[in-house]
């Protein structure tokens, strides 16, 4: 009986270190969401910007490079 019980002790050890490993990568993972849905965010407003220039944002579309 002592050797099952030590058994669901260890088993139950290692569960919640898993557990507590699955919650950090979770965290992580909903931080860099936000991360970049904020980056969409300020890029979608500079598009947006760019569009409501004179040319349509075409100004810097058809620029030659200067190494022409």
């Amino acid at each position: 009986m002592d050797k099952k019980l030590i058994d669901l002790e260890e088993k139950f050890a290692f569960l919640d270190h898993t557990i507590e490993e699955l919650n950090n990568v979770v965290f992580r993972q909903t931080q860099r969401i936000d991360e970049l849905e904020e980056m969409i965010k300020h890029l979608s407003a500079q598009i947006e910007q760019l569009k409501d220039t004179p040319e349509g944002g075409r100004q810097v579309a058809d620029e030659r490079p200067p190494h022409y």
